[in-house]
This record gives C-alpha cells, structure tokens and sequence, in this order.
C-alpha cells in the first residue's frame, strides 16, 4: 500500500511515518509534503493509494487541496486537531479522520479500514469526498452507513430517527425507512443546529415535520409526524421542543 503524507507540522509527519513502520506491514511512505502548494504538487506527480491529509495548513486548508485535484482515486485519511466545523463536515460524510494527538488503536483501526476498501480498487472518485466537498458550507447531505455500504441522502427529507439498539432507523420523508450502523447520539450532535431535537430517549425528531403537539401521551405530551407517528416526549424536553415550535 503505497501512502503520502501532508501535514505542515513535521511533528506530524514523524507520527504518521512511525506508526506505520511499527504498527502497519506492506506500507510504503512514496512522498511528504507540508503544504497545499507543495501536497498538489507531490499528488499530480504521484499516485499513493492512501493519503493523510492535515485539515489546517498554513496556506490553506486539506478541503483546498483536494479541490485543486482533478483526478482523485486515492483513500483520504484526515488528520486534525481543533478544527469542529471541519470535523463535523467529515462526520456527515463517513470520511475516515483521526485526531490529533493520534491515538495508535485509532491510527491501525484508520489503516485497516481503508487497506480493505483499496481491495476493491475503482477508477472513479471516492463518493465520500466528493460529497464532504460539495456539502463543506452548507451539510446538506449526509452518509448513512449500512450494511450494504452509505447511502447519501438530504438532511432536510429526514424526518426523524429512531433509536434501535446499537442502530438508529432513519425515516425519510415518504415513508423510507434505512438502518443504520450508529447510536442515535451520533446523529443528536451532527443536527444539533439542524432544527432537529431529541425529545425522548429513543427519538430524534425533524422539527419542521410536526404536524400537532397533544397534551396526552406521556409526562411531556406526544407530537404527530408528517409520517403518521406519534412520539412520546419526555417531561424534562416538552419546554424546549414547544420553545422550538414557536
């Protein structure tokens, strides 16, 4: 597995460089660069089959970069360290991304994870980062991982989701209905400034699909759904979800 390297920090770089000799077999490290400029430059003369992208660099950002890429058949690893927007950009993606200061479990769990989609090599680009960078400023889709693969899908046409398990049931607008890899937290704090609130221990609702709020149905009351639903609401939410409604 043929593997490049961005980062602005050469702290960052040494990191990278000696977790995959100690913990990653068959990796070979075919370039370094620590900048956009110098990253561009490095990518349109190489082809790696992995590349850690710093977010942050100090002329520009990972998301610059890519953008500067025509032809993108490579894995991106991200690596930041402070940047929330942009991680919270990654997230609604499914883009692979670590932390910094990089956890070793979390790097070889990163590597192996992409070792096994680069298994299935495709000539196109990865639909993951195509849709991070369509999406940056605005998130208006977002990846739902599955057990066939992620299905992109408008966060607007969500009209709510519902706690199964380890698992959250996505119900779009029309009835779909798509299970999904995560706990329902995950998806409380990505549409925490999405008029989206969950109400119940086990329900995230769309605010803008409550068709009626009704007194009965639980210490909190109930709300109806565009999709027919009634959903409990529990007592210590009912004064924020009316303050949302009105």
């Amino acid at each position: 597995m043929k593997v490049a390297i961005i980062d602005d920090e050469s702290n960052g770089r040494n990191i990278i460089r000696q977790y995959l000799s100690l913990y990653c077999q068959d990796v070979e490290v075919i370039g370094e660069a620590d900048s956009v400029k110098s990253g561009v430059k490095l990518l349109s003369k190489q082809t790696p089959d992995v590349v850690f992208l710093d977010i942050q660099m100090q002329d520009g950002t990972g998301f610059n970069l890519l953008e500067l890429l025509p032809q993108r058949t490579f894995k991106v690893i991200f690596v930041t360290s402070f940047d929330q927007f942009a991680l919270k950009a990654i997230k609604f993606s499914v883009a692979d991304y670590l932390l910094k200061p990089v956890d070793p479990d979390a790097f070889v769990e990163a590597v192996e994870k992409v070792r096994a989609d680069i298994t299935q090599p495709s000539p196109h680009k990865d639909a993951r980062i195509e849709e991070l960078l369509t999406n940056i400023n605005s998130f208006a889709k977002i990846g739902l991982p599955t057990n066939d693969g992620i299905q992109f899908v408008k966060v607007d046409d969500i009209v709510r989701c519902e706690a199964d398990g380890a698992y959250t049931q996505v119900i779009m607008d029309g009835g779909t209905r798509i299970m999904v890899s995560k706990n329902l937290k995950v998806y409380e704090e990505l549409f925490a400034d999405r008029k989206f609130l969950r109400v119940h221990k086990s329900h995230l609702i769309n605010i803008r699909y409550i068709d009626k709020y009704l007194n009965s149905g639980g210490d909190g009351g109930s709300v109806v759904m565009a999709d027919g639903s009634t959903v409990e609401v529990s007592r210590r939410k009912k004064e924020e979800l009316l303050g949302m409604m009105m």
